[in-house]
């Protein structure tokens, strides 16, 4: 009796081991991807593959992105031990120009390492791009015209007209002048701005509104700013 009593008790214990020993584990082959360069507006999607290493199911807890212009999908959230799942990313590139890394972070119940992040990386071409985008005029008099020039390139692969510039000031007298109302693909033209100190203004600065017959961008404002001369 006391002999079962001991195996027994070993036999709990190897099992309670056991069962200690067992844990899910993240493996990633490829956690990042380069999505090169892309229009700006357009939908990046890209997928994941995550696999569970380990000797339990493994559960995907979170998928938490960087920004509200990333969202996640996974396949399941749970993976039994030897399987695999996918995470769906889609990257809006709305909002965004230049380079950009965006990442997802995804939180289980792994063992050694509960929390994998995954990034996305790449370049957002500007259909129209506008140099500079803040324009400063330095000191502006109200007794005479401070100039500026703005640069307009079509980054596209058609025809876009520039329409009007439109102002919006309560302290510069703002004359915009397009020069190139036309621009083939590749083509740059230029705004010409002249600006006076309105005489009752303490600061200086104001807003154009660069209206195009482009899709994507049908408006562009860039800020204007400039200081009173003494």
């Amino acid at each position: 009796m006391k002999l079962r009593r001991i195996l027994y008790a070993l036999l709990i214990n190897l099992l309670t081991v056991t069962m200690a020993w067992a844990a899910p584990e993240v493996i990633v082959d490829q956690g990042s991807f380069n999505f090169g360069s892309v229009a700006q507006g357009r939908k990046v999607q890209h997928t994941f593959k995550v696999r569970n290493g380990g000797d339990a199911p493994l559960q995907i807890k979170k998928l938490e992105a960087s920004c509200g212009c990333t969202a996640v999908k996974p396949s399941t959230t749970v993976v039994p031990p030897g399987k695999s799942a996918t995470i769906e990313v889609t990257f809006d590139s709305t909002s965004f120009s230049g380079k950009v890394v965006k990442t997802v972070t995804l939180t289980s119940n792994a063992g050694k390492s509960p929390s994998y992040t995954f990034s996305m990386e790449g370049t957002v071409t500007e259909e129209l791009q506008v140099v500079p985008r803040q324009l400063s005029l330095g000191p502006v008099s109200s007794s005479f015209a401070t100039k500026g020039v703005l640069k307009v390139t079509n980054n596209g692969t058609g025809k876009v007209k520039l329409l009007a510039v439109n102002v919006t000031s309560s302290s510069l007298q703002i004359k915009p002048v397009i020069r190139k109302g036309e621009l083939n693909p590749g083509e740059t033209g230029t705004i010409e701005v002249s600006a006076q100190a309105k005489p009752e203004a303490k600061v200086l600065s104001g807003y154009l509104h660069i209206v195009t017959s482009s899709a994507q961008k049908k408006e562009i404002t860039v800020p204007v700013y400039g200081t009173m001369t003494k």
